[in-house]
Order: structure tokens, then sequence, then C-alpha cells
């Protein structure tokens, strides 16, 4: 099953630049591995820009889609599977 959130968190990048550990409802989640990543192009005539997608197990074993924002600037946790 599959949980939609779209709440905003703080991540922790690695040398690479790539998410290594965020932070969402107080807790700190660290990346065990990235097992996707995709990019969605908006329309720029409506103000959307480039967001980047992340599907990744932490290393407690959880599945989390976290995404950038690239116009904004801003990280948000997207999905949970369980």
């Amino acid at each position: 099953m599959t949980r939609q959130f779209s709440q905003p968190i703080s991540v922790s990048l690695s040398a690479g630049n790539l998410p290594a550990a965020f932070e969402w409802r107080e807790r700190i989640y660290r990346v065990g591995d990235i097992q996707e990543t995709w990019r969605k192009i908006g329309s720029w005539w409506d103000g959307e820009g480039e967001t980047t997608f992340f599907r990744i197990r932490t290393d407690k074993g959880g599945i989390y889609e976290i995404a950038y924002d690239h116009m904004k600037d801003a990280w948000t946790l997207e999905s949970v599977r369980d």
C-alpha cells in the first residue's frame, strides 16, 4: 500500500549531490540506496518548473519517494510504501 503525503522535508546531500538522509516528522531517515530517479518537467507557461524524484530505501528498509522542486529549491516527501 502506498500512502501519499506531499509534505515538506529537509534533506542532507552526499558529496555527489544525491540524498543521503532526510528529516520528516522530527525523525532522521538515512538513505540505504536509491532505487530509481526520474524527472518531471512542467509547463513553463503555467509557471511550473523541473522536479527530480527519488525512490529510496532507507537503512531500516522503508521505501519512500522524495522530490526536489528546482524552481522553489524545496524538498517534499511524496509517498511512503508499506
